[in-house]
């Protein structure tokens, strides 16, 4: 069974408070490739930290690199969306939070100048798949049948 998609990952980043959901579900997407590869258990979104070491590429002066490094673990795809909401989308240490953003375009720029990835084409790629890819937010998170809707499988 399928645990995560670009639905499921749009209703728990609305849970958690993101502004932006979809570009939740993108930044899923392009770091998890579909939720196919994970960094760390459950970590959907490269969140480095104590957890589990594993080989990655970084683009470093100009060139991707391989390093080893080590990733988050997670008990569940949410608290891997609530981390990330709640460190890159909301304000935090020191950051400006991507839910300050007027647009979800923008939010991606700032995901980027704050340094989130070290891709070039980061910002571009996310708008990129929240153009092709995006769901509208679910309204009614009380809703048992709006939240059934959001869910993979």
């Amino acid at each position: 069974m399928i645990t995560t998609c670009w639905s499921s990952i749009v209703l728990f980043a609305t849970l958690s408070g993101a502004t932006y959901p979809n570009l939740v579900a993108a930044q899923w997407a392009l770091e998890s490739g579909w939720g196919q590869h994970t960094s760390g258990r459950n970590n959907y979104f490269g969140m480095k930290g104590a957890g589990s070491s594993i080989t990655t590429q970084e683009y470093i002066n100009g060139r991707y690199v391989s390093v080893y490094s080590s990733f988050k673990n997670y008990d569940s795809a949410e608290d891997s969306v609530k981390d990330l909401v709640n460190k890159w989308h909301k304000n935090y240490k020191g950051y400006r939070g991507v839910n300050n953003a007027r647009s979800r375009e923008e939010a991606a720029r700032m995901l980027a100048a704050q340094g989130y990835a070290t891709s070039p084409t980061y910002a571009r790629s996310l708008i990129g798949l929240m153009n092709r890819n995006s769901v509208p937010v679910p309204s009614n998170l009380n809703d048992d049948k709006t939240r059934q809707s959001y869910r993979c499988g």
